[in-house]
């Protein structure tokens, strides 16, 4: 079975035990467990409730987390346990911390660390207030007796709950300050998933080391997509010579391409390239891959827009194929390019032949 479709099973049966989960909860008067199964069933269908701005696809190993945080919510939850509701918090808090993110990365709001980390604090608490109110009122209106037990009951679940927001919003403000911490691998595993969610990330500080560290056989610099910088004109050779190195990284060992990037490592940016916004440029630099690399392709390449000191260049990272990959020339003729140090070389004839054979193992 493929990933998708062991995702969507997944996320199906998630959905089951959990409206399962809140009928028994408010049955059995199990307010905190019904509270928490509400909040996952909710958080199961953000992305549906959502699609029509964004389209949004969550990682397989979110599913798996999710559903061992409503195992330990079914065991931890019924024995009075602090655990569900601390994680509720942190899980919460991470959703606004995203939320924040993907404007940041739309260019919808300015870069604040201590807005956003405070706005995932407060969208976490707001989120678990409004919980205790549906609580409150679903027992009122199911005609339970409300006892001066609830109001202590609901302070003391608010305050595990601020707990592990506050451990989110910490872990957030160090992954914001210095790309380290837990949320590091879980918030690149979701931008890789979104890329067009995050057209615009903020990695500047990996970027200047990678500059620092020069061009060689993983790794090689742009000025340009597709303007020639002697000439100031927009220019075809240009454009291929881009997809010269991103089909050789393809055929080696994959790498690493920065645009906007002189050989020489300084940062120049693209607005040379004269794009009318972010959104055209991932466009056009999609559709060129398309049509003279192959659709097909497209999964091992991912490519981000970065911003450095007010200038906006593209980190384009290519995994190594399993095979061969052509690139087609202006002409229509299809060329085979792999990576000999720090540039790409085209191969031909006999010796292509061979490379072929030992590379990827003789084709019938």
């Amino acid at each position: 079975m493929k990933f998708p479709e062991l995702q969507k099973y997944i996320s199906l049966v998630l959905k089951l035990i959990l409206i399962i989960s809140i009928i028994n909860s408010i049955y059995f008067q199990l307010w905190h467990l019904a509270s928490t199964s509400i909040f996952l069933l909710i958080l199961l269908f953000s992305p549906q409730i959502i699609k029509k701005s964004y389209r949004i696809t969550t990682p397989i190993e979110f599913e798996f987390l999710l559903l061992l945080f409503i195992i330990i919510s079914l065991i931890f939850g019924k024995v009075g346990g602090i655990l569900t509701p601390i994680l509720f918090g942190i899980a919460t808090s991470f959703i606004g911390f995203m939320i924040m993110l993907i404007l940041y990365s739309t260019n919808q709001i300015k870069k604040n660390y201590f807005l956003i980390i405070l706005f995932a604090f407060n969208f976490a608490v707001a989120f678990g207030f409004g919980l205790e109110f549906i609580k409150y009122y679903l027992k009122l209106l199911l005609g339970h007796e409300i006892t001066d037990g609830l109001y202590k009951y609901s302070m003391r679940n608010m305050s595990y709950v601020i707990i592990g927001t506050a451990i989110s919003a910490v872990s957030g403000f160090i992954y914001m300050k210095k790309r380290k911490g837990f949320l590091r691998r879980v918030v690149k595993r979701f931008t890789k998933s979104n890329p067009e969610l995050f057209s615009r990330t903020d990695f500047p500080e990996e970027v200047v080391r990678l500059v620092k560290e020069g061009e060689n056989d993983k790794r090689e610099f742009k000025s340009t997509l597709r303007v020639n910088i002697h000439t100031d004109e927009i220019d075809k050779k240009i454009e291929y010579a881009v997809l010269k190195t991103i089909a050789s990284f393809l055929n080696t060992k994959g790498g690493t391409l920065l645009i906007g990037v002189s050989d020489s490592g300084e940062i120049r940016g693209l607005e040379k390239d004269r794009f009318e916004n972010n959104d055209k440029l991932s466009l056009h630099l999609t559709n060129l891959m398309k049509e003279k690399i192959g659709k097909k392709y497209l999964p091992l390449i991912n490519f981000q827009l970065i911003l450095i000191e007010g200038k906006t260049i593209i980190k384009i990272e290519c995994q190594k194929n399993d095979k061969p990959v052509f690139i087609k020339t202006p002409s229509g003729e299809e060329e085979f390019y792999i990576r000999a140090g720090p540039s790409s070389s085209q191969i031909k004839g006999s010796e292509l032949v061979e490379y072929i054979d030992k590379k990827f193992g003789k084709k019938d």
